[in-house]
């Protein structure tokens, strides 16, 4: 295996490993090479190999039986078909619009918050500065997957506006009400996927070894990018596809000396 000094030696064995599996060397329903073998064969330690195969257990290739070994996995016959969820945000007029398909399964609650770390580094903002956070649980009607949706909303962005008395609106609203105290608004969305905290599995109705999927979507001033609002969307990553229209801006041009 030829090593790359810029990624993670597990995440190189996890790629052969990968390659192995597309390439037929090993098939559905094979049990794969053991641990002791696997290091001989990559040339790493056992704490790499496991790393290696964690990761791709988490993406659904691999199933551990404890006791047996390490399989391929083969197709599910029960599977769930995929569930397509358009993410696209249109405007008409003054008024935002998100797409359909979507419920809340129970109110929103709200909570006044200081931000975090992440968060705040996110949202350009300082550790520790006053937001509200609104919680709320949503359910795809067509499919029955269901997401937690929280939104963080930093009080020095929306003072002065109706969110400040008012946060648990829609987010359309909350797209029109920043738009208005600030003008023209854009979004930046960042997705990753990890394995779901036992809580999320329980309320999100995850399937051991499932993952989940995490959509961070910051809304912001289109002039000069100040970040006003964090959404984040928790939902099953295993039949899950996001799905977004996107159109070309013109890039500006850098200033001539």
């Amino acid at each position: 295996m030829a090593v790359v000094k810029a990624q993670s030696l597990y995440k190189q064995v996890a790629r052969e490993m990968r390659k192995s599996i597309a390439r037929g060397q090993w098939t559905p329903g094979d049990r794969i090479p053991t641990e002791d073998k696997l290091t001989a064969l990559y040339g790493v330690s056992r704490p790499t190999v496991r790393q290696a195969v964690a990761e791709l257990r988490s993406e659904g290739l691999l199933d551990v039986q404890q006791g047996r070994g390490t399989y391929v996995r083969g197709p599910n016959p029960d599977a769930v078909a995929p569930v397509y969820v358009e993410r696209t945000v249109t405007r008409t007029g003054k008024r935002y619009n998100a797409p359909d398909g979507w419920s809340m399964e129970e109110p929103a609650t709200v909570y006044r918050v200081r931000l975090e770390a992440t968060a705040a580094e996110i949202l350009h903002a300082e550790e520790g500065e006053a937001a509200f956070l609104v919680d709320r649980m949503i359910i795809h009607e067509a499919s029955g997957t269901r997401a937690r949706h929280a939104v963080l909303l930093p009080m020095e962005q929306i003072t002065g506006t109706s969110l400040a008395q008012q946060p648990d609106v829609s987010p359309t609203d909350a797209y029109g009400m920043l738009a208005a105290a600030h003008g023209p608004i854009e979004w930046r969305e960042a997705i990753s996927a990890r394995m779901p905290n036992p809580d999320e599995r329980a309320t999100l109705h995850v399937a051991e070894g499932v993952p989940v999927l995490v959509s961070q979507a910051v809304t912001q001033t289109q002039a000069d990018h100040r970040r006003l609002m964090l959404e984040t969307t928790t939902m099953e990553a295993g039949a899950t596809h996001l799905t977004y229209t996107h159109r070309p801006t013109t890039a500006k041009r850098p200033a001539t000396a």
